[in-house]
């Protein structure tokens, strides 16, 4: 009978020990996270961020150069998450999905669009929705709606590596690219549209009414109030980072799930004319 309760005890206490462990082990308590990624970000002590501003998503101001956004948020709140220094480093759109890739930043953070073509390199994390709308000539009468665009004859402006450019080549093929590098805070190639040297220039469809009053040489397709509600080629936003790792794809998706209201308060904060400009 001693014994039998000898015996009852040390199971007790085995299980007591094994529910601590598994608590322990779940919560990173021993510093592995079950993430590559994160763990080196914690080793390292600073989480190593793409940043590409694109109002009304990520901003920077041109005077301190701080980033502020909805986007910030989601980099502020990993690093918070990961007790680490947040390194904001500033790419161009075509640095990103690149960069991912060697390592030389840890995520994306910047809000870019979840085309095919980055999905089949990196995983992405959605938390918003965009879509495309173009600037055109006023006096082009080749353009009056979207599906125009897929014309030999017509020149379509993109950064290169944007999701403008990927989205725009694969649904107007017929379309000749006019691409360039962007500059910083380059929002769309206008200029090469009042130029001449393009005929439609894509833009992100939160710009509809601001470009609509700050270039009335030119005209917006589809009009401003069609593109703010019914933009060209809805797409997701999202974050970026490397594929195949589970742990890490939670973290992100459960930092985006927390912080949704705010995001969406900030993107509609930042979505005012005030902010929004065109040659920024």
């Amino acid at each position: 009978m001693h014994r039998s309760r000898q015996i009852s005890r040390l199971a007790a206490v085995l299980a007591a020990v094994a529910i601590v462990v598994a608590a322990c082990s779940s919560s990173g308590g021993d510093g592995n996270t079950g993430s590559p990624t994160l763990d080196r970000i914690k080793k390292a002590g600073v989480l190593r961020a793409g940043y590409a501003a694109s109002l009304p998503w990520l901003g920077q101001d041109p005077k301190t150069n701080e980033y502020f956004g909805p986007n910030d948020l989601i980099g502020k709140k990993m690093a918070e998450k990961l007790g680490v220094k947040l390194e904001r480093i500033t790419q161009t759109f075509d640095q990103l999905v690149p960069a991912v890739q060697a390592g030389t930043i840890d995520l994306a953070v910047a809000p870019m669009y979840m085309t095919s073509v980055r999905l089949a390199v990196i995983d992405m994390a959605a938390w918003s929705k965009g879509g495309f709308c173009y600037l055109v000539r006023k006096d082009d009468t080749r353009i009056n709606k979207a599906a125009d665009l897929d014309n030999p004859e017509i020149r379509i402006a993109n950064f290169e590596g944007t999701g403008g450019f990927q989205e725009t080549s694969k649904k107007y093929p017929k379309a000749k690219q006019v691409t360039r590098a962007a500059a910083p805070g380059e929002l769309a190639m206008f200029l090469e549209v009042q130029q001449n040297k393009a005929d439609a220039a894509t833009f992100d469809n939160p710009l509809a009414v601001v470009y609509e009053k700050q270039f009335p040489d030119l005209k917006i397709i589809p009009s401003s109030a069609e593109c703010l509600k019914d933009p060209d080629i809805p797409t997701d936003i999202g974050v970026g980072f490397p594929k195949g790792d589970a742990a890490l794809t939670k973290f992100v998706k459960d930092i985006i799930t927390e912080l949704q209201t705010a995001l969406d308060a900030e993107l509609l904060k930042y979505s005012d004319p005030q902010y929004l400009q065109a040659g920024s």
